[in-house]
């Protein structure tokens, strides 16, 4: 963790001090480098790909109820909760 922290020090300010005045739309005062950010970025891109190309299913729950004369009614549970095939 440590040699991480001084990595991620040292090429951040290399980067900071080589990127800034070269691009005029770089809105940022600091370039940040970690070894950890490429991965967690490339985690929560295909995130969102995957949440961007979601395509909502039909589904249907099952909740049977028995009534036996002198209790309460008994509600079922599955334990799958959800059924995507209508025909099961």
């Amino acid at each position: 963790q440590e040699l991480d922290l001084k990595v991620g020090v040292a090429f951040s300010r290399f980067q900071t001090r080589y990127f800034q005045g070269k691009y005029s739309d770089l809105d940022s005062r600091i370039v940040s480098y970690g070894p950890c950010q490429t991965p967690t970025l490339g985690f929560c891109v295909e995130r969102h790909v995957m949440i961007q190309s979601f395509t909502p299913e039909p589904y249907w729950l099952l909740t049977p109820t028995v009534r036996i004369q002198g209790y309460g009614p008994i509600r079922f549970e599955w334990e799958r909760g959800r059924l995507f095939n209508k025909k099961v």
